[in-house]
């Protein structure tokens, strides 16, 4: 057995959907130091950390709510929907802002599984070229969704068009309550064969997304 590491990391310096948006910030709470002097543990120190950050943010899911306000928020899922049997899909060497068709899944069992588009892009990570990335169609959405697909998993910033202020795949695939990540990273890494892709929040109530540690466990 293989475990595969998919996620981006949280930083200060990580890459925003926009520059408006506050960075994230992780400070102490409670030190390491304050612990020493506080009087109340001996032979040890303890740390509490104190993360502010919006939830749409490094890899992250996005529950159905995030586009429809009648949709399940995160802490609305049901954990068979976050733990799922994986299918990658590889489709390098993209053009930028280029849309990916709904031939991608042809041929391909989706139904029921985590779909993941595997393009390279996440290795612009950090850099300015990261979002001009490419996206999913809405002729694909759509075909994700009469294909059976549970959820579906990108490695780059957005599944739609950031300058198509409809956002077809978000609205197509959530009000299908097909369940969307974000910012995956890794996917060269896994197996053509089968795996089970692993993406839990935090249950945050009233969350419309959440950052998840993604991951894959390969038999």
């Amino acid at each position: 057995m293989a475990i595969i590491d998919l996620s981006q990391a949280i930083t200060t310096d990580m890459p925003l959907f926009s520059a408006d948006w506050p960075r994230p910030t992780v400070t102490p709470y409670l030190s390491h130091t304050q612990a020493a002097f506080s009087g109340r543990y001996a032979g040890t120190t303890v740390e509490i950390s104190f993360a502010q950050f919006i939830t749409s943010i490094g890899t992250y899911l996005d529950a159905p709510f995030h586009f429809n306000p009648h949709g399940a928020t995160i802490d609305r899922l049901d954990l068979g929907q976050l733990v799922l049997p994986g299918v990658v899909l590889r489709l390098p060497g993209l053009p930028p802002r280029h849309p990916i068709p709904p031939d991608a899944i042809a041929g391909r069992d989706v139904a029921g599984k985590a779909v993941l588009f595997q393009t390279g892009w996440s290795a612009y990570w950090g850099r300015d070229h990261y979002a001009e990335h490419p996206f999913l169609s809405e002729e694909l959405a759509v075909a994700l969704r009469n294909a059976g697909a549970r959820l579906v998993g990108v490695d780059f910033m957005l599944a739609d068009d950031p300058d198509n202020p409809r956002r077809p795949a978000h609205v197509t695939l959530l009000n299908g309550n097909i369940l969307i990540v974000e910012n995956l990273t890794g996917l060269a890494d896994l197996p053509d064969g089968p795996f089970t892709f692993h993406a839990v929040p935090a249950k945050v109530a009233g969350a419309a997304a959440f950052p998840v540690r993604a991951y894959a466990i390969t038999p």
